[in-house]
């Protein structure tokens, strides 16, 4: 088996091919959690998408026989840490708000750890935009569409989300590199171990009741698979042949896909100035990528 090699030969062009199809099936699968959140609410989908991840994830990559050594561990647990944590906290956003906002907000993550790595103007112009999309969403700002049509508390959950995705990409390239994609597996299990006790106590000790296991768990498995165990794995594979900033530039046009399966699938339908914010969003993650390239090129 040479999957593994093959990975870290391979060059930028199959990383993005591997960021897109993630993207799509993380967006996919995102929508579609919606509907789990009417059967069993947002903590619950959670949990339930990370059993079902984490199961699929070791059937696939068998890591037993790549178990984490040493201070491997600890990345490979903030990277699990990072991965419940940024769920449940963007599951309570997309509850509150349209997906493509929630996304767009998310996404200053990724797009803080591609600006950090550098120092060019492109840089400090790709922030200004990025706070102009921002200012466009938050109702105090006097610009936002419809006010107070936004739920604050959904921004601000969204906003955490994206603290942790800055995370999850540091960590996951750690974790990547020191256990291979086994550690997408065991960092799926940290997670689910750490987001259960809470999904329980919500749920009052029973995930899913019996009378409702035949509507719950096809759509949990449905999600689980395209929002969280074909992503990550395609993910942890990615991250160790994309560096963080490649992979923030990559991942730029996450926010439009997100808006557009949120329309697609879930009627969302988004204002102009919303739509002007997630513009800037990925505007800004571009003018990140084009000077990323050409730094590259000298």
């Amino acid at each position: 088996m040479r999957l593994f090699p093959a990975i870290n030969e391979a060059g930028p062009g199959f990383g993005l091919a591997l960021l897109l199809v993630s993207m799509t099936t993380t967006q996919i699968g995102s929508a579609a959690a919606k509907f789990l959140f009417v059967e069993v609410g947002p903590t619950v989908a959670v949990a339930l998408r990370l059993i079902v991840a984490t199961l699929l994830l070791f059937l696939a990559l068998r890591p037993w026989r790549n178990v984490p050594k040493g201070k491997a561990w600890r990345s490979v647990a903030v990277y699990g840490l990072s991965i419940a944590v940024m769920n449940a906290v963007f599951y309570q956003a997309i509850a509150r708000i349209p997906l493509g906002i929630a996304v767009t907000l998310e996404f200053s993550g990724p797009l803080f750890v591609a600006v950090i790595s550098s120092r060019r103007w492109t840089d400090y112009a790709a922030v200004a935009l990025a706070v102009l999309g921002l200012l466009l969403l938050f109702p105090w700002s006097g610009l936002a569409e419809g006010g107070a049509s936004l739920d604050i508390t959904g921004m601000l959950f969204a906003l955490t989300a994206a603290f942790f995705w800055g995370a999850y990409i540091i960590f996951g390239r750690r974790a990547g590199g020191s256990a291979g994609s086994g550690a997408a597996a065991w960092g799926m299990l940290i997670g689910t171990a750490a987001i259960l006790p809470w999904a329980l106590v919500e749920s009052g000790g029973v995930l899913v009741p019996a009378h409702q296991m035949a509507d719950v768990l096809p759509l949990a498995l449905f999600v689980g698979f395209m929002a969280s165990a074909l992503p990550y794995g395609l993910e942890i594979m990615a991250l160790r042949i994309v560096p963080p900033q490649v992979y923030g530039v990559l991942m730029s046009l996450e926010p439009g896909a997100a808006a557009l399966f949120g329309f697609l699938i879930l009627g969302e339908v988004l204002s102009l100035f919303q739509w002007a914010a997630i513009v800037c969003v990925i505007a800004a993650s571009l003018l990140v990528s084009l000077g990323g390239r050409g730094a590259e090129g000298n």
